[in-house]
């Protein structure tokens, strides 16, 4: 009996569209504080609360999205959490005071949990169930692999460019995340694009 493919365009973009969001997150976690502070002469709270408010931000995007996702379609939650993740992710270039700052980076993280629940559930409907403790583990690599690198590249960046060189690195990643999603078989979404 042969086993069941696990490695289909859609787990491989899933976990790629996973990759990027969760490299992003952990790119900006560790730069933000002195993009803060250097740009808005931020207090040590005050770069605590820009880089902080990212994660209430994502809590609150997984509790609301985890109530619609099934009524409106995982596809077209997660191009709708990418749209925003991509958007918020270009109002770092409009952040010109300190609060517009702190609200956007808010919606940042609101985008990144609804985008992550999303994909989060769309892995669990493609593995074959034969197969879903392999393909969880695979999945959780893309985030892992992301959790590893991404400090890493935000130190190099943010030692060898500039903060804009960061933002348009992270809206790029941001930007292919978002046209891959539109690639996903639609086939396992009820009411799906």
């Amino acid at each position: 009996m042969s086993k069941a493919k696990l490695w289909t365009k859609d787990f491989l973009i899933v976990s790629t569209i996973n990759f990027f969001v969760t490299l992003i997150f952990y790119l900006l976690i560790v730069t933000i504080s002195t993009y803060a502070v250097e740009k808005f002469q931020a207090s040590t709270s005050e770069a605590g609360l820009v880089t902080g408010i990212f994660v209430i931000g994502a809590l609150i995007g997984r509790l609301f999205s985890g109530r619609i996702i099934d009524q409106l379609g995982r596809k077209k939650i997660l191009i709708v959490g990418m749209a925003l993740f991509t958007l918020t992710t270009l109002l770092y270039f409009g952040a010109v005071t300190l609060p517009f700052l702190v609200i956007n980076r808010l919606l940042h993280g609101i985008a990144l949990g609804i985008a992550s629940t999303a994909t989060g559930t769309i892995v669990a409907q493609i593995i074959p169930s034969q197969r879903r403790g392999e393909g969880i583990g695979y999945y959780s690599l893309s985030a892992i692999i992301a959790t590893a690198i991404g400090p890493f590249f935000g130190l190099f960046l943010s030692e060898h460019t500039s903060f804009q060189m960061i933002f348009i690195f992270c809206l790029i990643l941001g930007g292919l995340g978002l046209v891959t999603s539109f690639f996903l078989n639609t086939f396992f979404f009820p009411f799906s694009f």
